[in-house]
């Protein structure tokens, strides 16, 4: 298993271009967020199981005025 001394060896190896994706990443992995329970990802299952058949654009655009 990598140590911190290697992890920080990994990032100085990225390209230039990569630096923004993996500090990113870095942020999410760090997050103190509550991770998604079973409650939720059955909430989630069933939301997808019975999509919405959402709002049309042009009652949006009536409610607001547009």
């Amino acid at each position: 298993m990598p140590d911190r001394r290697q992890l920080h060896n990994l990032i100085d190896q990225l390209p230039e271009s990569e630096v923004l994706a993996a500090a990113r990443y870095l942020e999410f992995l760090s997050a103190r967020e509550a991770p998604v329970d079973s409650e939720m990802l059955a909430r989630i299952d069933e939301a997808r199981a019975h999509p919405s058949t959402g709002i049309a654009h042009e009652d949006v655009l009536r409610e607001f005025g547009l």
